[in-house]
């Protein structure tokens, strides 16, 4: 997967921990590695009869989200702990991949905090909404002891907010070879979820987790947008004509052409994120608020 034109899928290719750029995507990146190889090292026999027989490495048996286990035995603490946990390599290879990807545009925009508690919350809100679609009657009446791994909720909350902040930016995906825009993209992901929810596809309760995540990050990134639109400072006038500004502030600057978005987009590619100057960071943020 590649991205052209407003490119910024290559924003964290130099200095993988640098300080100015995606700080905090690379931690996240670091921890999650680092945990599923911790599995291969730590595994015992399922002393618990709601997994299924066999080994499993104890940072998902104490680790892993089941809605049993997380509001029957109190253990709350999988709300988080799942987000960081992976079934396979596939499944870390094509998570981290995707947040290499959409997170370092998403973490310059809102800061290396509230990006990380972002995060987090679209996690979070993967797992609640995939128990209440449970609670629905959506799944196997089993489904309140199945474990739920995966930081796909989370990303798929990065991958709203990309579509709302940069809509027009075009991805390249190299199978299937097809150009869309980051909303067009969004849009495909969250049918197919929908999808394999209504009709019982496998990985339905993953799948709806990826659900939760992105109306989650959906829903959250408009609220940010608003309240930095309510707290940005308005210009006051105190007759009917007032006189120009000699320096207006941005909020008042008009939308950045697209020339001028491609060309940001094309350093950040070149460079990354680190590389921008105070103005070119202007633009992007700008071009967000269109």
């Amino acid at each position: 997967m590649r991205a052209e034109q407003e490119n910024w899928g290559n924003t964290v290719k130099e200095r993988l921990f640098d300080q100015r750029g995606a700080v905090v995507v690379h931690w996240l990146i670091l921890l999650n590695v680092v945990i599923f190889f911790l599995g291969f090292f730590f595994q015992v026999e399922v002393p618990r009869d709601i997994y299924p027989p066999g080994r499993l490495d104890l940072v998902q048996l104490y680790g892993a989200y089941s809605e049993y286990m997380c509001f029957h035995e109190g253990e709350l603490w999988r709300l988080f702990t799942y987000q960081f946990l992976h079934a396979n390599l596939g499944h870390i290879l094509f998570n981290m991949i995707a947040l290499w990807f959409f997170g370092p545009v998403v973490e310059e925009r809102f800061g290396h905090l509230r990006f990380l508690l972002y995060y987090l919350f679209c996690g979070v809100a993967a797992a609640l909404f995939s128990s209440l679609l449970g609670y629905m009657g959506f799944f196997d009446p089993e489904w309140r002891f199945i474990p739920m791994v995966g930081a796909s909720g989370s990303i798929y909350g990065i991958m709203a907010a990309c579509a709302v902040l940069f809509p027009h930016a075009r991805v390249q995906l190299l199978f299937p070879p097809v150009n869309l825009s980051v909303r067009q993209f969004a849009l495909v992901v969250l049918g197919i979820a929908c999808a394999v929810v209504i009709f019982q596809w496998n990985n339905a309760g993953g799948e709806a987790g990826h659900l939760g995540g992105m109306l989650a990050g959906f829903i959250l990134t408009l609220l940010i947008l608003l309240k930095e639109k309510l707290s940005s400072p308005r210009p006051v006038s105190y007759s009917r004509r007032p006189a120009p500004r000699p320096f207006p502030s941005s909020e008042r600057e008009p939308y950045p052409t697209e020339a001028e978005v491609n060309e940001v987009m094309d350093k950040i590619s070149r460079s990354g994120l680190s590389s921008l100057t105070e103005k070119e960071r202007e633009i992007l943020k700008r071009a967000s608020r269109r």
